[in-house]
């Protein structure tokens, strides 16, 4: 759809409708597994619920789950997790085909359903991505969404709460109640726009995407990219990648926080200076006492082992960037105009990684093969022109 064909779809005038709304009634805590079994037989039926978690992950690896909320069109709920004995009944509601699970920026709570309940909720309507594709801007929180939906502002108090103490205070149960007070109006207005722009199924190709990025967020490489490090050789990056492997793996086997068992400063300075005996090691600042005790021989091990083999492909550093730069930055004020068209930052469409993988794609030939990041929905947004504009600044 073109936009300037359509000013009266324009994204830039999304002016959303401040409604009045009620204020929601005190949240209910669910205690009782005939109350909860009662609820899942309402909740069933309904064509949408609002969900999200309250957990503790200060000192282990794997979450402690506390309370699950759900909204529906009558109130709040709050699952209290230790209390139940039987799961069947929710388990049934989250897989129903015919209620959509309504959630913000789900990922962690997604993360934990599935270590929890071994399922995903869905069909899954993701707010934030919803808010971001019906021109709201991007990684909206919830306090910010219901704001800018409905003029109301949330309370932050109890971010920080212990969600398995019990019992839990008047104020933490409101609080996570107001967590899913608001996310279905916000689903009937939000839907309500996606469809005006004809955008819902580009929202649905991205809510299908979220359970597979979940779950690829957990991946040891995708947590090793994301940490933050220095310029380093690739022989330091091959020792450090190693280091951050075998933390994960301990880390999950011990059900510690990664910083617990090795602090990302420790590993660098460790991937750096690659000690190879014990008094080595006690040079190392970075490196707590407790560290050394605990896992030197271990640490000396990876080391060693990473500094012998030849540097894995993936972690060479990729050649020709310097040659493709000014193809790169084509590439990125093409992808400004197509967002700026669409109402859309330029990194929800596509990140900086993904252009370059584009240009050496069209620097090597290889046709109208786009990568993975920008096919479906994406390839008519943008993907398209970029691979048009990306020939035409190689002379093709």
């Amino acid at each position: 759809m073109d936009w300037r064909r359509r000013p009266d779809l324009d994204p830039h005038r999304f002016e959303p409708v401040i409604r009045t709304l009620p204020s929601p009634p005190e949240p209910e805590l669910v205690v009782d597994q005939d109350r909860l079994e009662e609820l899942c037989r309402t909740w069933i039926r309904q064509p949408a619920i609002a969900l999200d978690s309250e957990f503790v992950r200060t000192r282990t690896f794997y979450a402690r789950l506390g309370l699950i909320q759900v909204g529906d069109a009558d109130g709040c709920y709050l699952l209290d997790v230790p209390a139940i004995d039987s799961w069947e009944p929710v388990i049934e509601v989250l897989t129903a085909p015919g209620t959509v699970k309504v959630l913000h920026s789900p990922s962690e709570d997604l993360e934990i359903f599935q270590q929890f309940f071994g399922h995903f909720p869905s069909p899954l309507f993701d707010t934030q991505i919803a808010a971001t594709l019906a021109g709201l801007g991007a990684s909206l929180g919830y306090q910010r969404l219901v704001d800018a939906l409905f003029g109301i502002s949330l309370p932050k108090g109890e971010q920080r709460s212990d969600w398995m103490a019990r019992p839990l205070s008047r104020a933490q149960c409101r609080y996570a109640g107001l967590d899913v007070a608001y996310l279905l109006p916000a689903y009937e207005q939000l839907d309500r726009r996606l469809r005006e722009l004809g955008r819902r199924d580009w929202a649905e190709e991205e809510f299908s995407r979220v359970p597979d990025e979940t779950v690829a967020r957990l991946d040891p490489e995708r947590i090793f990219s994301r940490l933050h490090r220095p310029s380093m050789s690739e022989e330091e990056t091959a020792v450090l990648h190693a280091l951050c492997m075998w933390r994960e793996s301990e880390a999950r086997r011990r059900d510690l926080p990664r910083g617990f068992v090795l602090r990302d400063e420790a590993l660098i300075e460790l991937a750096r200076r690659q000690p190879h005996n014990r008094t080595a090691l006690k040079t190392l600042r970075k490196l707590r006492p407790g560290d050394r005790k605990s896992f030197g021989d271990q640490l000396l091990e990876v080391i060693a082992s990473a500094s012998r083999a030849p540097v894995p492909p993936r972690l060479r550093t990729p050649r020709g960037l310097g040659r493709n730069r000014k193809l790169v930055d084509r590439l990125r004020q093409v992808l400004s105009e197509e967002a700026e068209r669409l109402d859309l930052p330029p990194e929800f469409l596509a990140s900086r990684k993904v252009l370059e993988d584009l240009a050496r794609r069209l620097r090597g030939g290889a046709g109208d093969e786009l990568p993975a990041e920008l096919t479906g929905w994406r390839r008519e947004a943008a993907g398209d022109r970029l691979l048009s504009e990306g020939r035409a600044a190689l002379g093709r």
